[in-house]
């Protein structure tokens, strides 16, 4: 059973927006608390961060939590603990059951939000009803290194849905999400691996889900050479098959695409660490 807590703030004007967040032993409170700072900072604030504890964390992050669990800028925050390690599609699920509002802001504990993200995607969406989920550009940034680069993507619907036949352009945890949508498709997937996000979009998109990609960076993604080198093994390339063998299946890639796109990512998965870094490099700008 979840061991589920609250901590209630003061009150202000609700929005319907709920954080969902995950995090496990392997991060760290600095990172944490950098994350949750850029929500609490954010110029609209969300009215609750549910905060999934995939099995043990360390102390720091259970400082962290106590921190912010405790400062009265709001939003609520949620704390759902796992007995143990799930894996990021069952903790997101777990933590999906406590989020009570409109709209489902996906963040990761070691991301850190522009203060105008939630402010500028709340409007866009609110003011356009046929749009099922919006995101942004984002920056990747590595500790230590001077420069990010920036994680493009086409902005428009059907732009999109044609980029996503080649590769996952969305960011995943710059999206927000109508919560009814999320739940109509049954939330994630653990069946491809780590490939939960982009088995979501497709079956969104397969489903009849709107999207709309802002062209501004509204997030900060923490990324490390350790990071990209668990993107490339035979298990990965073996659940790489595994998606697109059913992505054609239910039709959101033809058989042309199919082959070409698993050509190119046997050699991606199976690549050096050095050219794998090389590709992602070509991916960013």
């Amino acid at each position: 059973m979840n061991d589920v807590s609250t901590t209630q703030m003061a009150r202000r004007e609700k929005n319907g927006v709920n954080v969902l967040m995950s995090t496990h032993k392997g991060e760290n409170g600095h990172n944490l608390a950098e994350a949750l700072e850029s929500l609490y900072a954010q110029t609209v604030t969300p009215d609750r961060i549910v905060l999934v504890l995939d099995g043990y964390v360390g102390q720091d992050q259970h400082d962290v939590i106590s921190f912010y669990g405790a400062d009265r800028r709001g939003p609520d925050l949620t704390i759902v603990a796992l007995p143990s390690n799930s894996g990021l599609a069952h903790a997101l699920n777990a933590g999906l059951a406590y989020c009570d509002g409109d709209f489902v802001m996906r963040m990761d504990s070691d991301d850190i939000c522009m203060p105008d993200r939630l402010a500028l995607q709340l409007a866009y969406i609110k003011e356009h009803p046929e749009t099922d989920l919006i995101s942004s550009w984002a920056s990747e940034f590595t500790v230590g290194e001077p420069t990010e680069k920036m994680k493009v993507s086409p902005t428009e619907h059907d732009a999109l849905a044609m980029a996503l036949r080649w590769r996952n352009v969305i960011a995943h945890s710059a999206i927000l999400i109508r919560t009814s949508t999320l739940t109509r498709v049954g939330g994630y997937r653990a069946d491809f691996g780590l490939l939960e996000d982009y088995d979501l979009w497709v079956r969104l998109m397969t489903k009849g889900a709107r999207f709309h990609v802002l062209p501004k960076v509204l997030l900060r993604i923490r990324t490390s050479l350790a990071q990209r080198g668990r993107r490339g093994n035979l298990a990965y390339l073996r659940n790489e098959i595994r998606f697109r063998s059913e992505c054609l299946r239910i039709g959101f890639l033809t058989r042309s695409q199919f082959i070409a796109t698993l050509g190119l990512y046997a050699m991606f998965r199976l690549a050096g660490p050095m050219l794998r870094n090389q590709f992602y490099a070509l991916a960013r700008t």
